[in-house]
């Protein structure tokens, strides 16, 4: 399943990716988020090219029904990779909870806009599991979704330290 959305800044593209390539905006993002048990596993950092692994522990924001529930549990350990290309301005976010079968990535970028800059996010969830494949991946897109708003909001209130 893919779809995509923007978020947007009051500030330009180079301001807000000197944040998205600051570890400790990371840990603040996923605590914001009501991530709990974050670790930062792996990070590199040679000017142009930026990676961050973490692991932390979340609960989903929708309601799991009781197939869910079996597969995911009340709360995920997932492992989060995020990488930034600082020359192209773009980057990948994969995600990976434990035990789903699958993938869960995003292609984003970021650019100059009249007012600021945008961040487009390009997802794509595939669930591996015949059957209720597609129920999960609705229930991931679903929570990413309602997450989006926070997300946005945690961005631009960290943004003003940059």
């Amino acid at each position: 399943m893919q779809f995509s959305y923007k978020q947007t800044f009051d500030k330009d593209a180079a301001t807000v990716l000197k944040m998205f390539c600051d570890p400790a905006y990371h840990k603040a993002l996923q605590e914001a988020m009501g991530a709990t048990g974050y670790r930062q596993v792996e990070h590199s950092d040679d000017g142009t090219r930026f990676m961050i692994k973490m692991s932390y522990e979340v609960k989903s924001t929708a309601p799991l029904p009781g197939f869910a529930k079996k597969i995911l549990g009340e709360t995920t350990a997932v492992t989060q990779t995020e990488r930034w290309d600082r020359s192209t301005k773009k980057g990948e976010v994969v995600v990976e909870p434990r035990g789903l079968p699958g993938k869960i990535r995003c292609a984003t970028s970021i650019a100059d806009t009249a007012g600021g800059s945008a961040k487009t996010f390009d997802w794509d969830v595939a669930v591996k599991i015949p059957l209720v494949g597609g129920k999960l991946e609705d229930l991931i897109v679903g929570d990413i979704k309602q997450k989006d708003p926070i997300d946005a909001a945690t961005g631009r209130k960290l943004l003003e330290k940059y």
